[in-house]
């Protein structure tokens, strides 16, 4: 009986110790369950897209307020974009290439998904996370790397094709690098 006892005291004791380390708001495993925070926006082979994007501008309120073009840092300059948003909203990213049409990626991102925030940070995309930019205009439009069901794939032509252009139609006062 003893041993018994013994056991529940220390299972209460174990409780008690969890409950007092554990940091508030998130308990568990919630952490390890948030979901992915930005959008990649370029080529998923490593092909440089430094000659091919002449420059890209962004609009909205959900826009992070820097991005450029990175590479590996080894082989390449320019392979893609990763876009967070910093605070919920839409964000237009108008791209503009040397061989093919403008473009224009339309993002929205969500609320965290947490009340206050304090285990799941950040402000998830919804729909796709990672849109591909073909190596060649033979390849298409932008598109969403595993396609997407859940209606447009939020890309479509910008005909003016100029990110000057863009800037002023979205209300920007300047484009952004590239």
């Amino acid at each position: 009986m003893k041993l018994i006892s013994s056991l529940i005291v220390l299972a209460v004791l174990g409780s008690l110790l969890a409950l007092v380390t554990a940091q508030p708001g998130c308990a568990g495993s919630c952490a390890s369950n948030c979901p992915t925070l930005s959008v990649y926006i370029g080529d998923l082979d490593n092909y440089e897209l430094g000659g091919v994007v002449t420059g890209f501008v962004m609009d909205g309120p959900a826009c992070p307020n820097t991005a450029g073009c990175v590479g590996d840092e080894v082989n390449t300059v320019c392979t893609h974009f990763s876009l967070e948003a910093p605070r919920p909203g839409r964000c237009d990213f108008y791209i503009t290439f040397s061989d093919r049409p403008s473009e224009v990626v339309h993002l929205t991102f969500g609320p965290t998904q947490n009340s206050a925030g304090t285990c799941c940070q950040g402000y998830p995309p919804v729909g796709p996370n990672i849109y591909v930019i073909p190596d060649f205009p033979s390849g298409g439009l932008i598109y969403p790397k595993d396609g997407w069901d859940g209606g447009p794939t939020n890309v479509t032509l910008y005909n003016d094709g100029s990110t000057e252009d863009a800037a002023r139609d979205a209300g920007a006062d300047a484009p952004g690098g590239g």
